[in-house]
């Protein structure tokens, strides 16, 4: 699955690549971003159409890097919680079998007592 992974990354680069080529005379026009509000206005320098395509595409790249890893980080936070609530059950578990093992140990020899005395007044 990670090769599959790789090679479609590989292919939607080369897709990118081509498509910055083939339209490269229409990228190459300036752009101009302005912000103009009541107080305050700014205007950047001209830069190239391909340049706004590339710098929005790794800002998408890295919005989605960033959301993944958060969630990444959640999963595995949660992933700690529920093994450390099953080593805790395990536990409890364990300590319930031994208490119910020594309580049935007092049981066990009860039912055995008059079972030996049938067998000893058999015998004699």
């Amino acid at each position: 699955m990670r090769y599959v992974k790789v090679i479609f990354g590989f292919i939607l680069v080369l897709l990118g690549i081509i498509f910055i080529i083939e339209n490269l005379p229409v990228l190459q026009h300036a752009v101009t971003i302005k912000l103009d509000l009541y107080f305050l206005k700014v205007e950047s320098a001209p830069i190239p159409l391909w340049v706004m395509v590339l710098f929005s595409f790794f800002l998408g790249v890295f919005t989605a890097f960033l959301y993944f890893f958060m969630e990444h980080f959640r999963q595995r936070q949660t992933i700690r919680q529920l093994r450390h609530n099953l080593e805790i059950m395990g536990n409890e578990l364990k300590k319930a079998g031994a208490a119910a093992g020594s309580a049935t140990a007092p049981l066990q020899a009860a039912d055995q007592a008059p079972a030996q005395a049938e067998e000893q007044g058999k015998q004699e």
